[in-house]
């Protein structure tokens, strides 16, 4: 393949495979077979950089429109600029010299300066959905391990919840979510029915498995949206909608506290021990002004608690407050202004008749309310329990800003009347 050649197809096809390879060799570790857990960390540091020196490849390959502005393009960017200010005015440097966020930046400006087919963008979560639920029912089978341990009653069918392409069951729930999107979105174009068909089953089989109840509260809200999206007052009344949803999935965990504590169940009603990390992070605020205490300074062992689950999680369990923490308000001030302008191309989108953009960015927004989906992993830090790198979740992240990049308004055309 020539230089020129390279494109952000061949980076994403690269990246998927990545991620199968380095969730197998950290499967295998566990199980204690044939690979140590250093050959596992040595397999998250040479993917990463391979996927680095391609990505460097593309920029010179794809220079032309590379720094050019674009608010869609930098309000991606510019939390990983505000992460690398902080560390360096609390002097990270293993932080600043790990490649792993210097990737994370790359691919921002490389996939918003090339442009991907919907076949490729169609076929890859297909792909990754297929994957997923093979090494899902490996589990259940106990052929191979899960990931992360975490028993929790769901189907009544599993010990233990499976982790799949993922490293724990609930970024596999949402993971699953976003490839289920995808999968209906394209169905109802009536693109590659049977593998679409067949990749929506097992998605929402393994949102079910996943034991999860928000990626199905999002599943039910996409497949909804997905049937309505080239209704004529959905289009009309695009802007409603675009308020509507971020508002309804901002009040769910209220909504999901006031209901546990008027039922007595305390799960719900500390959103499965969340409220108890928020509190912990809320009641030091004062710590965190103005610039945080960067990343390798947050969340060291016992901050919270003294228990064993909660003292070794280096995370609150929520976006804005771990950006909180890394950065202070300007991380904060960051991600709002990543879902404010993704929100609003999402809503542009709709106006044009395609709800998958405003799918892709719920599912973000949901998942930083109670999880870290643009949680950046740093490999090889003194005591961090996080060791996978990018390969957590930031392969979601990468077709997020695909997605957006693909369906911004002036590059779709109203979808027909009638499909």
């Amino acid at each position: 393949m020539r230089l020129k050649d390279l494109n952000i197809a061949t980076i994403l096809w690269t990246f998927l495979l990545m991620q199968v390879a380095v969730t197998l060799t950290f499967l295998t570790a566990r199980a204690e077979k044939f690979i140590s857990f250093n050959g596992y960390l040595q397999s998250v540091k040479y993917s990463t950089i391979f996927l680095l020196i391609l990505c460097v490849f593309a920029l010179f390959a794809k220079s032309k429109n590379f720094w050019n502005f674009k608010i869609l393009k930098y309000s991606f960017a510019l939390q990983i600029l505000i992460l690398y200010f902080t560390m360096l005015i609390h002097t990270d440097i293993k932080a600043i010299n790990s490649p792993t966020i210097l990737l994370m930046l790359l691919t921002i400006f490389i996939i918003f300066s090339n442009n991907i087919t919907m076949i490729t963008l169609n076929l890859v979560s297909i792909a990754i959905s297929f994957l997923n639920i093979t090494l899902v029912f490996l589990q259940i089978l106990k052929f191979i391990p899960v990931a992360q341990d975490n028993v929790r009653i769901g189907l009544n069918i599993i010990s233990d919840r499976p982790t799949g392409l993922l490293f724990n069951a609930f970024a596999m729930g949402y993971a699953s979510v976003i490839t289920f999107a995808i999968s209906a979105y394209f169905l109802k174009l009536n693109k590659f029915r049977i593998s679409n068909t067949l990749s929506i089953i097992f998605s929402i089989t393994s949102v079910f498995l996943s034991a999860t109840r928000t990626p199905l509260v999002l599943v039910v809200i996409i497949g909804l949206m997905t049937i309505l999206q080239n209704n004529q007052a959905v289009k009309k009344y695009w802007k409603l909608v675009t308020f509507a949803i971020p508002g309804i999935l901002i009040l769910f965990p209220l909504g999901t506290v006031l209901v546990g504590n008027l039922t007595g169940n305390q799960d719900m009603a500390t959103l499965n021990g969340r409220t108890f990390l928020w509190d912990c992070v809320t009641s030091r605020w004062n710590q965190f002004i103005p610039f945080g205490v960067g990343v390798q300074g947050a969340f060291p062992q016992g901050f919270c608690s003294d228990d064993e689950w909660f003292s070794k999680l280096r995370h609150p369990e929520n976006m804005f407050l771990l950006n909180y923490v890394e950065s202070g308000i300007l991380g904060v001030v960051g991600l709002l202004i990543l879902f404010v302008v993704t929100f609003w191309y999402s809503g542009k989108a709709l106006k044009m008749g395609s709800f998958l953009p405003m799918a892709i960015t719920s599912t973000f927004l949901m998942s930083s309310i109670f999880y870290v989906p643009l949680f950046h992993y740093l490999p090889f830090l003194e005591n961090r329990t996080a060791d996978r790198g990018i390969y957590n979740f930031f392969l979601f992240t990468f077709l997020w800003m695909v997605i957006m990049n693909a369906f911004k308004s002036e590059n779709i055309k109203p979808l027909p009347k009638k499909l």
